[in-house]
């Protein structure tokens, strides 16, 4: 996974790790959560209150939830807050409020446009765990926490097992935390739709970076190239 160095007050870099597309769709998941709670909410006051106006007074947090939740909590949502992710400038320092506010106006892009999946491929062209808002506020996402080690790109090999891509050498372990992390989204979603639209991209992304075409499924491919990766670097 890409670092990013963060000054201190003494002058020593810090490294911080760019959050993972799991953890961005992890964090994205409880907001869509509370955005749920609170419509619920508004729907049972919405009977006492008839007037539209005072109803649409009540549904203007939703909209501003982002831009508020990350300007207020700096550079988080809850979601954020929960799964500890938060929103930096890309030279690691606190983002401004400008920097938010252009996030939020490309959040309907970024988010709304296939489900997400937009963004996802994105994340995964770039390098740099940057979505098109995070590009255009020259932002990204960092983790706040260390990984264990089932969390890492590690994976077991088979035994006697046989590169298939030595394009692999091309790639890095950015690419493979992003092709980890389409993989274990499919797997918690039980291969929903969107995970499979999303894998199918992530397959292409690689393909493009390694200068192949592959006939594979993409759920193997991914798996694959995770392996071929961990091979050559096992050497």
């Amino acid at each position: 996974m890409e670092n990013i160095s963060i000054p201190t007050s003494q002058n020593i870099a810090i490294e911080q790790t760019i959050a993972s597309v799991g953890e961005r769709i992890a964090a994205a998941g409880l907001d869509y959560l509370f955005y749920f709670i609170y419509f619920i909410s508004v729907s049972i006051l919405s009977g006492i209150a008839q007037e539209p106006a005072v109803i649409g007074f009540m549904m203007a947090p939703v909209a501003f939830y982002h831009l508020i939740s990350e300007a207020s909590m700096q550079g988080q949502s809850w979601g954020k807050k929960i799964v500890k992710i938060k929103v930096v400038k890309i030279d690691g320092t606190q983002a401004t409020f400008i920097a938010y506010l252009l996030r939020w106006i490309f959040r309907l892009v970024d988010i709304g446009v296939f489900f997400g999946a937009l963004s996802v491929l994105v994340i995964i062209l770039n390098g740099k765990g940057q979505r098109l808002g995070d590009m255009v506020a020259n932002t990204t996402v960092i983790r706040l926490r260390e990984r264990s080690l089932s969390d890492t790109i590690y994976t077991k090999l088979p035994d006697n097992y046989s590169q298939v891509f030595p394009q692999v050498n091309k790639l890095s372990d950015a690419d493979m935390y992003t092709a980890k992390e389409v993989l274990d989204f499919m797997n918690h979603s039980s291969h929903s739709y969107e995970s499979q639209e999303m894998a199918i991209k992530a397959k292409k992304a690689l393909e493009s970076k390694m200068g192949i075409q592959s006939d594979m499924l993409s759920g193997k491919f991914l798996v694959t190239v995770i392996r071929d990766y961990n091979y050559i670097h096992s050497k």
